[in-house]
């Protein structure tokens, strides 16, 4: 039976037969990988505590007839302080959820680099950030998977946004761009954005993901603009991200 090794960042885990453990992870090379850690429940488990979420590791594996079996595991970031910090730990979990949902259907190499860049930047941010991360990094992830809103101009007729002199303006999910006055008059659904959060979604589709926290957007920006994603994101997987609702409760407790 061939062995194979790969990094690789752990998003789940369920438990298996008695004794066992189903680990979900990202890889760079295979995308999401999915292996029975034999023996991973018992209390003088050889993996210990090395199969924790989000954990950066890296695996060495048997190639199995269903399911891939996981031999050796070495961690090489743990990202313990994100675990230990519930606020964070349910933020990183929708972009974990986002990637698990969809993450297939991308180049796998980019896919891991950003998720483990993400956490990276969440590990070390402060808590008064930790939103304004996650809309820029749901965003960015977007982007990544090809689904990038068209934030400067209408789509159906070209009308660029100019400016942002208006107070609000119009966005139709399924045409993922903005309408201008005109077309938005011709029978299309749309939401709207006021000028504020539209600003912040274009910083942050344009700008280097290296400086996300470069501005500061106040909280009733961040929380429009995350419910945009919210929904965008719900458009274009057809199905609500079960994670949004964990994050909402434990932001109710943090407010």
């Amino acid at each position: 039976m061939p062995t194979y090794k790969t990094e690789a960042i752990i998003i789940s885990y369920s438990k298996f037969k008695e004794a066992d453990k189903i680990v979900r992870a990202y890889s760079p090379h295979f995308g999401i990988i999915s292996a029975i850690a034999k023996g991973a429940r018992k209390t003088k488990s050889r993996f210990g505590a090395r199969l924790e979420p989000l954990s950066h590791c890296e695996f060495v594996l048997y190639k199995g007839r269903n399911l891939d079996i996981v031999t050796q595991i070495e961690i090489l970031e743990s990202f313990s302080k994100i675990r230990e910090n519930l606020n964070k730990l349910s933020h990183a979990y929708v972009i974990a959820d986002l990637i698990l949902r969809s993450g297939g259907e991308s180049d796998p190499s980019k896919i891991f680099l950003f998720f483990l860049y993400s956490l990276k930047e969440l590990q070390k941010t402060d808590d008064t950030f930790i939103r304004q991360w996650l809309i820029a990094f749901q965003l960015r992830y977007l982007i990544l998977s090809g689904y990038k809103p068209v934030l400067d101009k209408c789509s159906l007729c070209g009308k660029k946004t100019g400016n942002l002199t208006e107070k609000e303006y119009v966005f139709s999910f399924k045409y993922g761009s903005l309408l201008c006055s005109d077309c938005k008059e011709k029978g299309i659904s749309f939401i709207t954005l006021k000028n504020n959060t539209l600003q912040m979604l274009k910083d942050l589709s344009g700008a280097d993901i290296k400086i996300w926290n470069k501005n500061i957007y106040s909280d009733s920006v961040k929380k429009e603009s995350q419910k945009f994603l919210e929904d965008y994101t719900y458009y274009y997987l057809e199905s609500r991200l079960k994670t949004v609702d964990f994050l909402k409760e434990i932001d109710s407790v943090y407010k």
